[in-house]
């Protein structure tokens, strides 16, 4: 809860009685690795906000599996389209390791805009962080190469990515895990 709140407070001022009813919603879970947090076609009702751990959210193919996003400490991460449209859900939300994590459901949201001064700045703030993700990614994937995209991601979350699956961190950043060894035994050669 207080990361939470501290989090909060960087980007909008709370007051009091608007955080008592932001807390009073907040539930809390800690999830175990590889516990399913979304199911495919069921309707996204949480929003998350990551404390602890790694959470992928996925789509499954025909023959793989795609990560479309992997959400690390003080992410929001959901299937965001079907929380705002309230339709099934294309996609798994899956942990990658043991997670602690903040949530609020559609309905608990929906109660904060309505009965707080500050909730809809909460909610542009949600949607501000969703937005400049998916820029931040697509800059990414038009910008820089799969090395730069895999260094990009260990500086920002060096211990977490030791602790994912090859074949999740090399379809995050689009190329195959072949491709992602070779990456790494040549970042490990140039610092010898």
């Amino acid at each position: 809860m207080e990361e939470f709140k501290v989090f909060l407070n960087r980007h909008m001022e709370i007051s009091p009685e608007d955080w008592e009813v932001i807390n009073s919603k907040l539930q809390f879970k800690s999830a175990h690795k590889d516990e399913i947090l979304t199911e495919h076609k069921k309707v996204e009702d949480n929003i998350y906000f990551l404390q602890s751990g790694a959470v992928r959210l996925f789509y499954e193919g025909e023959n793989k599996d795609v990560t479309l996003n992997i959400g690390f400490p003080k992410d929001f991460i959901g299937s965001h389209s079907s929380f705002l449209t309230r339709e099934k859900s294309e996609f798994l939300l899956q942990c990658l390791t043991p997670c602690e994590m903040a949530y609020i459901s559609h309905s608990d949201l929906v109660d904060i805009y309505a009965n707080t001064i500050c909730g809809h700045q909460l909610g542009r703030i949600f949607i501000e962080k969703i937005f400049l993700y998916l820029s931040k990614r697509e800059n990414s994937f038009l910008l820089k190469s799969p090395t730069e995209r895999y260094l990009d991601l260990f500086k920002e979350q060096p211990q977490l990515v030791l602790d994912i699956p090859q074949k999740y961190l090399a379809s995050y950043i689009g190329i195959t895990p072949q491709a992602l060894s070779r990456i790494r035994a040549k970042l490990v050669k140039q610092r010898s």
